[in-house]
């Protein structure tokens, strides 16, 4: 196996681990918002980056072509997007004895517009966690754009760029404590808005035009396996304090605490970008067969997340387990569904219907 795919593996895991850690914040990690303000810009970030790597935009692509690419887009995700919110709707509607499905909320999450909307009812109606992949869609459309853009754009403006939108947004975004409004927009919103993702979506893309730099790759060639190791060893120490310093100095004060959030993703995305060629223990442990197969089925183990979940309250409250025994058996036996019916849904429903929708295209989709 070359070096690209296991470049691809090691990075597709650590995506694979973002998203478990959100999964894990979501339903048993009290404050955890932080971590999954990290993973959830790392997982836009890494979008950035390959979407860069696979898809030049050149000036031969046009409208046809962006019709193809979104499409193709769409058939990766939609499915799934589409059998989550069903499972929702059957977990908050009919387990709870309601008869009626409010219409506006599956309006705008069918449409993929939910993150646009600052009414908190649609905003986490259904599976709310269904914003990052309407937030990624509006991201692959407007991709061609912002790869173009940065492309025109010298490596140390490009930088400079993103320090100083990095910094603006930061400025925006912060707030003295909980009860503070930040000055652009409410806490939930702020995270969620899509334009503000255009940041980490730009972050990704000039990380990418780095890893090409002949400097860049000089540096990659000289690395020893022992040498990656210590690298990788080194980033995920760095990402360590980065996290310990947050918790202990800043407090959860800073909104999302951009300046030890932005770090803390390019640290762990360049580390194991540079050591991709000659790959340390590290990355040869993200790259074992488990961690690959798993990787499949990223996008299922998300969107399903809370559908799963609330299925199991009244399973739980019809067995007659105790609020300590619940906990335990949640932990457990939901986790073990949830892998179950990621894998299900993907290899029965995802999979041919993407096979049924796909558009066939000379580049790569």
């Amino acid at each position: 196996m070359g070096t690209q795919r296991n470049h691809l593996y090691a990075l597709g895991t650590l995506q694979l681990l973002a998203i478990v850690t959100i999964v894990l914040g979501h339903l048993w990690i009290d404050n955890s918002t932080f971590m999954n303000s990290v993973c959830a810009s790392f997982c836009f970030t890494y979008s950035g980056f390959f979407t860069a790597k696979f898809h030049r935009f050149d000036k031969s692509y046009g409208l046809q072509d962006h019709v193809r690419f979104m499409w193709n887009k769409l058939a990766k995700f939609y499915p799934m997007h589409l059998l989550a919110l069903l499972i929702c709707i059957i977990a908050f509607v009919y387990l709870e004895g309601k008869t009626a499905i409010a219409l506006k909320p599956l309006f705008f999450h069918l449409t993929l517009l939910s993150p646009w909307s600052s009414n908190h009812d649609i905003y986490f109606g259904y599976n709310a966690v269904a914003w990052w992949i309407c937030v990624l869609f509006f991201l692959y459309l407007i991709s061609p754009l912002i790869i173009r853009l940065l492309r025109r754009m010298r490596l140390r403006w490009q930088v400079v760029l993103i320090v100083v939108l990095l910094l603006l947004e930061f400025i925006g975004g912060y707030r003295r404590d909980e009860q503070t409004p930040s000055l652009l927009l409410s806490y939930y919103h702020m995270y969620e808005f899509p334009p503000l993702r255009i940041l980490d979506f730009a972050t990704g893309v000039v990380l990418y035009n780095i890893t090409q730099c002949a400097w860049w790759k000089r540096l990659a060639d000289r690395l020893t396996p022992s040498l990656s190791t210590m690298i990788e060893l080194g980033g995920i120490a760095l990402t360590g304090v980065l996290y310990w310093v947050e918790k202990t100095y800043l407090n959860d004060h800073c909104f999302r605490a951009f300046c030890i959030q932005a770090p803390s993703i390019v640290v762990m995305l360049m580390t194991f970008a540079l050591t991709s060629n000659k790959m340390g223990q590290v990355s040869k442990l993200l790259c074992i067969k488990p961690l690959k197969v798993m990787q499949q089925y990223t996008f299922e183990i998300y969107l399903l997340q809370v559908g799963i979940y609330f299925l199991m309250e009244p399973l739980c409250k019809r067995l007659g387990i105790a609020n300590d025994q619940r906990l335990v058996l949640h932990f457990v036996v939901q986790n073990a569904t949830l892998l179950l019916a990621a894998w299900a849904s993907h290899h029965f429903y995802v999979r041919p219907l993407q096979r049924l929708l796909t558009i066939g295209s000379s580049k790569r989709n």
